[in-house]
């Protein structure tokens, strides 16, 4: 089985027609966050699902911000996955659609991977305000603005307890460490004084707690190397063996290959 990942979809899919080069049945795709399933909580959701499920690939979802948590969806089932060797959630008639659960350590192929989703909405604000709603009268599927976006202090609380001191290869979250954060691609229009960052301090706090090898997230749109073993995700589409490779040869001569994408903060520590 291939292992691909790659990041924010928000629902669209035509670019999984153009991978040619793997066989649907022996390839995962692992996402990121926001791969846009579960945004409108209407029939648009189904035919997206419908549409991907045919395909044939097997899609691993990470929970984003802007889509409900798998939780919230009907006929939502927790089932066990033998081929990543963990429990996942999925909808009986989308087999091919399965969605991560927040904390749990998987196994993608030879590799064992810690995932954790959810992040918060800095365009939150905007998303109410253009058609009326505030956050005690928000409707989801008016505004697409989930409250429960990012994980509670309990779920936080209860991941930190679970990991500490285990060892991963890959550490696969939408969000990330605040040390991590791509403040170059910060939107200027945003205040950034109002963006909770709850999420990416508990993801600072708890980054040494644990040992793992690559750290990849999505959720800032953009496809580059942050720091030495912390990769961003967007459109590019990479193999597992590819990425865990790539730094085991940095590991042993300190070189990237040169046309890889470098964040200007790449050798901040």
């Amino acid at each position: 089985m291939n292992f691909l990942v790659r990041g924010d979809t928000h629902g669209r899919f035509t670019w999984i027609d153009q991978l040619s080069n793997y066989i649907p049945q022996e390839t995962s795709i692992i996402i990121l966050g926001d791969a846009g399933f579960n945004f409108y909580l209407n029939k648009s959701d189904n035919k997206l699902k419908h549409w991907v499920n045919q395909r044939g690939y097997t899609l691993y979802c990470l929970r984003g911000n802007h889509e409900a948590r798998p939780t919230q969806i009907r006929d939502i089932e927790y089932r066990w996955d033998e081929d990543v060797n963990n429990y996942i959630y999925i909808e009986p008639k989308f087999q091919n659609i399965r969605y991560l659960v927040d904390g749990y350590v998987y196994k993608f192929g030879q590799y064992r991977c810690l995932c954790i989703g959810g992040a918060y909405s800095v365009d939150k604000w905007y998303r109410l305000a253009r058609v009326g709603y505030t956050e005690e009268t928000n409707n989801p599927k008016k505004t697409g603005w989930f409250p429960n976006e990012q994980l509670t202090y309990d779920e936080m609380s209860s991941i930190k307890q679970s990991i500490y001191n285990i060892k991963v290869d890959f550490v696969f979250t939408h969000t990330c460490p605040l040390s991590f954060q791509p403040t170059d691609l910060f939107l200027g229009f945003v205040d950034q004084s109002q963006v909770d960052n709850t999420m990416e301090r508990w993801m600072e706090s708890i980054k040494d707690s644990f040992k793992w090898d690559v750290w990849c997230f999505g959720h800032y749109h953009a496809d580059r190397i942050e720091r030495p073993h912390v990769e961003q995700y967007f459109n590019d589409i990479e193999e597992l063996d590819v990425i865990y490779e790539r730094w085991k040869k940095y590991d042993e001569t300190g070189e990237l290959d040169w046309w890889l994408n470098k964040s200007p903060n790449f050798y901040m520590r």
